[in-house]
C-alpha cells in the first residue's frame, strides 16, 4: 500500500494512521494490555482512530488501570471495557468469556488480538496442571478464542473489513517444538530449560494460526496471522538473567540481537490486525516480521507451518483443556 514503507523502524502510530479507517468504529479485544508492553501499546496506538470499543482483558483492573489512563489522556471519549481473566487458570479464562458473550454492549468482536505470554520462567505448573508458557501464551488463548468466537463471527460478513485473529509468537518459535508426549514436563520435569518451554510456547502460536486458518478463513471469512514482534525492553523480560540473556542471543541472533523501541514492536501487531492489502500480497501468508510475511526459517521454523503438526496441536489442546474446539 502506498504512503508507507513497512519495515524494522515502522511504529504503531504510523501504522494506524495510515490505516485509520481499518481503526475507526470497530471492536478490539487485546489479552495481557499491562503498562509497558505491547498489548498496552497496542491499545494506545488504536485508540487515536477511534475505534468504537477496545476491550482489555487482564488479571487485575490495578495492572491494566495505566493502559486505560493512557488512552483517556489522549481521548477521553473512547470506550474501553476491561475484562478480568487469568490467563494461568482455564476456568477464569471461560468465566470472562461468559461475561462478553452475555455483555449486550459487546455486539461483536472484529478483531481478537492473544498478546499476553510469559517468557523464559522458571519451571511453574498453574491450577490446572500445564507449564506456564504454554498454558499462558497457548491453552489459554484456545480456550478464549473458542469460547468467544460467536462474537467474531457476529462481525464477518461480505463487505466489511476482515475479522481477524491475532497471535503475537516470536522468533522464539525456532527454539523448540512440541513436547508431544510430555507438553508440560510433568513426566520429565529435570528437561525443563526455559528458553526450550518458551520454544514450544511460541511454536502453538503459530500451530494454531495455521490451525484457524483451515477452519474459519473459507468458512467465515476470519483470517488469522501470527507475528515477531521484534526484540523489545518490556515487562515480558522479568525473568531474563545474564545467563538467560546470553543463551538466547547465542541461539537465535548469533551473538547480535537489535531491540526496538515498544512503539515499532506493535507496528507488526497493527498491520496483522488492520492491512485489508495482506489479503492479497500473501493468500498463503500466516507469519510477519518487521510488518512483512515472512517463511525464513530463523524467523519462523518450517515445523511451526507444518499444517499435520497443527491439527495434531488442535487435537491435543482439546484433549488437555477437556474440551472441543468446533464451529
Amino acid at each position: 500500500m502506498s504512503g508507507i514503507n513497512f519495515g524494522f523502524s515502522t511504529e504503531g502510530l504510523e501504522v494506524v494512521r495510515h490505516l485509520r479507517d481499518q481503526v475507526s468504529g470497530r471492536t478490539f479485544l487485546i489479552t495481557g494490555p499491562s503498562e509497558g508492553g505491547l498489548g498496552a501499546e497496542t491499545a494506545i496506538s488504536l485508540a487515536h482512530a477511534n475505534p468504537a470499543l477496545l476491550i482489555l482483558v487482564g488479571r487485575s483492573l490495578s495492572k491494566i488501570q495505566p493502559t486505560i489512563d493512557a488512552i483517556h489522556a489522549g481521548n477521553p471519549s473512547i470506550a474501553v471495557k476491561f475484562i478480568a481473566a487469568d490467563l494461568t487458570s482455564l476456568n477464569s479464562v471461560r468465566e470472562a468469556a461468559r461475561s462478553i458473550l452475555d455483555d449486550a454492549s459487546i455486539t461483536h468482536i472484529d478483531v481478537l488480538i492473544n498478546n499476553a505470554a510469559v517468557m523464559a520462567c522458571p519451571y511453574e505448573l498453574i491450577v490446572d496442571g500445564f507449564e506456564m508458557q504454554f498454558a499462558t501464551a497457548h491453552l489459554g488463548h484456545f480456550v478464549l478464542t473458542k469460547h468467544i468466537l460467536p462474537k467474531l463471527r457476529a462481525s464477518a460478513g461480505a463487505g466489511k473489513p476482515q475479522t481477524r485473529i491475532i497471535n503475537i509468537s516470536s522468533l522464539g518459535n525456532t527454539l523448540g517444538g512440541i513436547r508431544w508426549d510430555d507438553p508440560s514436563y510433568t513426566k520429565r520435569p529435570e528437561e525443563y530449560k526455559p528458553w526450550d518451554a518458551y520454544g514450544q510456547a511460541k511454536t502453538a502460536n503459530v500451530l494454531f494460526t495455521v490451525a484457524l486458518n483451515k477452519r474459519l478463513l473459507a468458512k467465515t471469512g476470519i483470517r488469522s496471522y501470527a507475528l515477531h514482534p521484534g526484540g523489545i525492553y518490556t515487562p515480558l523480560l522479568r525473568h531474563m538473567n545474564d545467563e538467560l540473556m546470553e543463551e538466547i542471543t547465542k541461539r537465535v541472533t548469533k551473538g547480535e540481537m537489535q531491540f526496538k523501541t515498544v512503539q515499532q514492536g506493535c507496528a507488526t501487531t497493527l498491520r496483522a490486525a488492520l492491512d485489508p492489502e495482506l489479503e492479497k500480497e500473501g493468500e498463503d501468508g500466516v507469519f510477519l516480521s518487521d510488518c512483512q510475511f515472512t517463511k525464513d526459517p530463523e524467523l519462523v521454523a518450517p515445523r511451526a507451518l507444518d499444517e499435520e503438526d497443527a491439527e495434531r496441536l488442535w487435537g491435543l489442546s482439546e484433549e488437555l483443556v477437556g474440551e472441543k474446539f468446533e464451529l
